[in-house]
């Protein structure tokens, strides 16, 4: 299977695809109308998703906030590992820092926020 390839310094995961196959949008971490989309791009803060778990499905990530909250704050963690830069540095140029905003959005859950408490099987890929 053929990949087209894209700039991407998420981890791998099996909840979704770190390179574009047929069939997957991209989604990029980090959105908003102060060019964030444009800057997720560059960063390689982007991951690849079936339709259905990317805008279309009840549990798609575009209508889940916990699974959109979860990719910013791993998508802030990586960055600032990646780049070697700080999470001050990061609110420079996204704008706001998303770890910091999980726990205090959180703090009063028993569960923490992790894919396992939220992705169901059907987004996990076959392929690595």
């Amino acid at each position: 299977m053929k990949t087209k390839e894209e700039f991407c310094i998420m981890p791998p995961s099996k909840f979704y695809s770190t390179k574009r196959y047929p069939g997957l949008e991209r989604h990029e971490c980090l959105e908003g109308r102060t060019g964030n989309r444009n800057k997720s791009i560059e960063d390689g803060l982007v991951i690849f998703l079936p339709p259905e778990n990317h805008r279309t499905g009840k549990d798609s990530v575009h209508l889940a906030p916990k699974k959109w909250l979860w990719l910013k704050e791993l998508a802030e963690k990586t960055w600032c590992e990646y780049y070697g830069k700080t999470k001050e540095d990061f609110r420079k140029r996204y704008g706001r820092n998303y770890l910091q905003s999980i726990k205090n959005r959180f703090k009063n859950s028993q569960k923490l926020l992790t894919p396992n408490s939220f992705f169901v099987n059907e987004f996990v890929w076959l392929w690595v």
